[in-house]
């Protein structure tokens, strides 16, 4: 490539530029937004975990070298793809390397300097160690301990950042099983979470441990649900069966009333013009929630897509994304029964992308897409997500109407909790759901993506309120649309033994003030947008390179990744420049390019698709995805 034409690349990553004027969002005389917001999952803390112990013991206890597997021992930060828990530095040193690492810089400004890294943080649950050390049974108060103490970190490292938490299923003392509340367990977490959670969302939160908070005042809002409710391994609840009319809701199921309270809370904020992103622990697949459960909530998604910016998760250990389809659009063919295997989440995944249909035979109103992110903990190698989302375009208002939205709520309700039947009807369309019993046999012939839907709601679902725009941040690059992520990982293999250097020149003591650095995985922007602050190796100081299309000025470009960590990134693969220039002629560093294969220009639903069509027609990237899937740790 030429340099003025690789130059031209990095000037405009759209095909047009936005020439109306913008500004980044900022609350009336505080500092601007960083754009940035932290994803977190799966950190399973553990005070008994001893570095040196032997692994099959969980790491726990030095048990006989002689025992099958006994030689394999835990490293002091952890210890890879194994059973073992995370030691309590982990989560510390974790923490200290994102306070530290991605504190703004006058760099990353667009009009000042953001007052905090990130503009808030989704905590996605599952903070306890496993119950899984017979000698050391875990109790209700070691678990409330282990989730005060990694709250304590967050409120220690960014005092002032909204953090939005989560249960897990290992947050609770019956692993998998959590019954409606009031409950002391739910009581205790309210103490626990008590500065995150809104005064108005207490009732809710102690009725069943979900909540709805503003992260940016009456722009952008979260939804924590409480996903064991709908998760069908919980033996307390049934399974989002449909209410009879008139019954109490204390008799009600409790997943049954999430989904009512879930379509209140979606109607409440389109109503007041706002976007929002559901958090969770267990991610929405058929393979993880009871049937109804599953059905009622990807409708709910689906109908609010113009409210709806994003759907993040846990609990899988696994780095993936996820395509949601309407029961209207869908004419997939019921797939083999296949055994339960390790791959078959990969072929699950595959079937689905390739599934789509092509672009121009898309109904894009009728699809979704929610992310599943890696944890924390080394089941396979210690991961997090940063995302970048748009701040810089004016917010767009719309205007509300209230009896709309009263008479939509009505009819969302009524499907949500009868599914627009009544007690005495006995069509085919009101069929019962089967009974929690039958759910478990009907699992085993299940898979993680949407089976086959039942046709019988179909023309009953046509009445219900679809809200679909191409307009809204979901769809397209406007006001808080997420624009990609990037993902760090940590070589336990590299650190561990860097500690053991570092414990060996201190004369067997452990060092204080140890540090961790995570690496940079890959990001899904494309070469230009993460490149762009290296631009000025590529011309002249006196020449301008406008920004990336959702900016207005070269000061204000979008920064996904500070500096100084690009430039550790570079030397970790022995170069000093992005680019390789031979006279007139540059090109991308060939080492770099696997940071940028996704090459997403933003994460709207088409984008997000499209790369879901690409994985399945390009077998390298296939594989690249699939190694990423396991943070990579499986690839050798």
């Amino acid at each position: 490539m030429q340099r003025g034409g690789l130059v031209a690349a990095l000037a405009c990553v759209a095909a047009a530029c936005v020439t109306a004027e913008q500004h980044v969002f900022s609350m009336q005389n505080e500092a601007p937004l960083s754009g940035r917001f932290l994803h977190i999952t799966d950190m399973h803390v553990d005070g008994h975990y001893r570095e040196g112990s032997s692994v099959v013991s969980q790491c726990h206890r030095d048990a006989p070298h002689k025992k099958h597997g006994g030689h394999w021992r835990s490293g002091y930060w952890g210890t890879p793809v194994s059973d073992c828990d995370a030691p309590l530095h982990l989560s510390n040193a974790t923490l200290q390397w994102l306070k530290q690492a991605w504190e703004p810089e006058p760099s990353d400004a667009y009009t000042g300097v953001p007052s905090e890294p990130f503009d808030f943080i989704l905590w996605t649950g599952d903070s306890a160690r496993h119950e899984q050390d017979a000698e050391i049974p875990r109790t209700p108060s070691e678990i409330i301990d282990l989730n005060r103490y990694t709250v304590g970190l967050f409120e220690r490292y960014f005092p002032n950042v909204p953090l939005v938490p989560n249960f897990g299923n290992n947050d609770i003392r019956l692993h998998n099983t959590m019954p409606g509340g009031p409950t002391k367990e739910i009581e205790a977490f309210a103490e626990v979470w008590e500065k995150h959670i809104p005064g108005d969302q207490r009732e809710a939160f102690l009725r069943g441990g979900y909540f709805a908070k503003d992260v940016i005042p009456d722009k952008l809002g979260v939804i924590s649900l409480n996903t064991l409710y709908f998760y069908d391994s919980n033996k307390a609840v049934d399974g989002c069966p449909r209410r009879r009319r008139r019954q109490k809701d204390s008799n009600v199921d409790p997943g049954t009333l999430q989904l009512e309270w879930l379509a209140e809370r979606l109607v409440e904020f389109r109503r007041r013009n706002m976007q929002v992103h559901l958090i969770g622990h267990v991610p929405p697949t058929a393979g993880n929630y009871f049937e109804r459960c599953f059905d009622v909530y990807t409708e709910l998604v689906l109908r609010f897509q113009d409210t709806i910016v994003g759907q993040h998760f846990g609990h899988m250990n696994l780095d993936a994304f996820f395509v949601q389809e309407s029961a209207l659009a869908s004419k997939k063919h019921p797939r083999p029964k296949i055994p339960i295997v390790f791959k078959q989440i990969e072929e699950d995944l595959r079937y689905d992308y390739e599934s789509l249909p092509g672009n121009a035979r898309t109904n894009m109103d009728l699809y979704s897409v929610f992310y599943e992110a890696p944890s924390l903990v080394p089941t396979y190698l210690p991961s997090l997500r940063v995302w970048t989302y748009n701040t810089s375009l004016e917010h767009n208002n719309r205007p509300v109407w209230a009896e709309e939205f009263t008479n939509d709520l009505a009819v969302l309700l009524d499907y949500v909790s009868y599914d627009l039947c009544d007690d005495d009807e006995a069509s085919d369309e009101c069929e019962p759901y089967p009974l929690p019993g039958d759910v478990v046999a009907m699992k085993k012939n299940r898979q993680h993506s949407r089976p086959p839907h039942r046709r019988r709601h179909r023309r009953r679902e046509e009445k219900l309120p679809r809200y679909a725009s191409p307009f809204s941040p979901s769809r397209m690059n406007t006001f808080l649309t997420p624009l990609g992520y990037s993902q760090w990982v940590l070589d336990l293999d590299a650190a561990n033994a860097e500690f053991l250097h570092k414990r060996k020149k201190h004369g067997g003591k452990v060092p204080a003030n140890l540090t961790l650095d995570f690496d940079l995985e890959y990001t899904t922007y494309t070469a230009p947008v993460l490149w762009h602050q290296y631009q000025d190796e590529l011309v002249s100081p006196s020449e301008i390179m406008p920004p990336p299309h959702h900016h207005e000025s070269p000061g204000d470009h979008h920064i996904p990744v500070p500096r100084a960590l690009l430039d550790r990134a570079l030397k970790q693969m022995g170069i000093t420049s992005p680019f390789v220039c031979d006279g007139s002629v540059c090109r991308l560093a060939k080492p770099i390019k696997p940071l940028t294969n996704y090459a997403r220009e933003d994460m709207t639903l088409r984008s997000v698709m499209d790369l879901a069509r690409r994985l399945v027609v390009d077998k390298k990237l296939w594989k690249t995805f699939v190694h990423r899937m396991y943070t990579n740790s499986l690839s050798q």
